[in-house]
Formats: C-alpha cells, sequence, structure tokens
C-alpha cells in the first residue's frame, strides 16, 4: 500500500509540477497516508482507479503543500506603501481572505481528490 506516492510518481506519472521538491513532497506525504489509511480500513473510501489510491494522496500532499505556502504567505506577494520615511508592507485582502477559508477549503479539496480516484462513503 502506497508505493507509489514517491514524488516520481508525483512529478513523472502524474506530471504534476506544484510541489517543487522531493522533500516538501515528503514532508506532508506520512500524514496523508495515515489519513487515507484510516479511511480505507474503515471502509469509507474503495479504490475504482488503478494506483487511485495513490494518485489521490499524492494530489493531498500538493493540496497540504498549496495551503502551507498561503499560510505563510509565500504564495501571494506583499503589498507595500510608502510615506515620507514610514514604509508600511501589508498582504493582499484576497490573501487574508484565503487563509481564513483555508482550513475548510482544504478539508474539502481532499475529499474532492478522493472521490476522482475512489468511492467515497459519508460516514
Amino acid at each position: 500500500m502506497f508505493e507509489n506516492v514517491t514524488y516520481t510518481f508525483y512529478s513523472d506519472t502524474l506530471g504534476r509540477t506544484d510541489v517543487p521538491t522531493e522533500a516538501d513532497f515528503n514532508k506532508y506525504a506520512l500524514e496523508n497516508k495515515l489519513f487515507v489509511k484510516r479511511l480505507l480500513g474503515d471502509g469509507l473510501i474503495v479504490e475504482r482507479e488503478e494506483r487511485g489510491v495513490d494518485s489521490a494522496v499524492c494530489m493531498m500532499i500538493e493540496i497540504d503543500y498549496k495551503a502551507a505556502q498561503i499560510a505563510t504567505g509565500e504564495a501571494l506577494p506583499a503589498s507595500s506603501e510608502s510615506i515620507g520615511n514610514f514604509s508600511q508592507s501589508k498582504h493582499m485582502k484576497a490573501y487574508d481572505t484565503q487563509v481564513e477559508l483555508n482550513a475548510k477549503s482544504v478539508e474539502q479539496q481532499k475529499y474532492r481528490v478522493l472521490s476522482l480516484f475512489c468511492d467515497v462513503t459519508a460516514g
């Protein structure tokens, strides 16, 4: 189980590039594997596609990576303004809104990805 949850499978087979390095990919791998393993064990998901569980976990890792980028402000540039000798940097309003909505949207995105590759039972 999860033998294809690797950066090589993510980047080469799935053709994904949002997670830039293997180290970044591996940072989120264990948590997502354990989450999906629990769902499988509880009978809440059933793999529908070949390597579907592995593909879903890889996509879930990508979701976590993007969420972390947004949470730390790395995904969006800061705006700044200068008045005389005073300079102030602030994140754009879209960033602040996204951070507030992020926790719920991450979970929704993960279940959406799972439903692409697996049958998901409400439970």
